[in-house]
């Protein structure tokens, strides 16, 4: 059974790696419809498993990791910014407050024709609180090289990092891919039970 990750997101894929299996990625271009659910807990595990089963099809006999990572503030899903004023928009709204990091996870299974015998899915949630952040720092984040391709607009590596005072919950959801939670999927959906 191949194992395949349904990401572009080098992040991920080097978490992937910490699994100690064998795997491939191949990028989903699913549309992300952030409008889907209100609940986020909902949207994404909703999300993970469009990303997955939007590539099975593809892919016979093969065990499918989607994921998919948005934040929310104050209540507000915030995605992807659009452009460099858009992430800077973004950011501000985050600076001094707390944000919670949602991860869907979609494990999907398919058979020798590509077709889906068993899907399962899961999420994680981690709180990060932002320190209020001047202009200069706002800006700085807005221009990072990855910032246009990631939800909220900044990375907890690099810069990022460093505006962040308070982690609660699982670092590794909040790079893209909580591993504690994946593991037990990858075990529910390769048992025979």
């Amino acid at each position: 059974m191949k194992l395949i990750l349904a990401s572009r997101s080098p992040a991920r894929r080097e978490l992937m790696k910490e699994l100690g299996m064998p795997f491939s990625a191949l990028a989903s271009d699913y549309p992300e419809d952030m409008k889907a659910y209100r609940a986020q807990w909902r949207l994404a595990k909703f999300l993970a498993l469009g990303k997955a089963l939007h590539v099975a099809h593809k892919l016979p006999e093969a065990v499918i990791i989607g994921a998919d990572t948005f934040i929310t503030c104050r209540g507000k899903n915030i995605g992807k910014p659009v452009s460099i004023a858009d992430a800077k928009r973004l950011i501000r709204y985050m600076s001094g407050h707390i944000i919670k990091v949602y991860t869907g996870v979609a494990v999907v299974q398919t058979d020798t024709k590509g077709n889906v015998v068993k899907k399962i899915t899961d999420y994680a949630v981690t709180d990060l609180t932002i320190k209020k952040m001047s202009a200069a720092e706002v800006d700085l984040l807005a221009h990072q090289k990855d910032a246009l391709h990631i939800s909220g607009a900044f990375s907890i590596e690099g810069e990022g990092g460093k505006m962040i005072t308070k982690i609660c919950g699982d670092y590794n959801n909040v790079i893209g891919l909580p591993m504690y939670v994946l593991e037990k999927m990858l075990k529910k959906i390769t048992s025979r039970a």
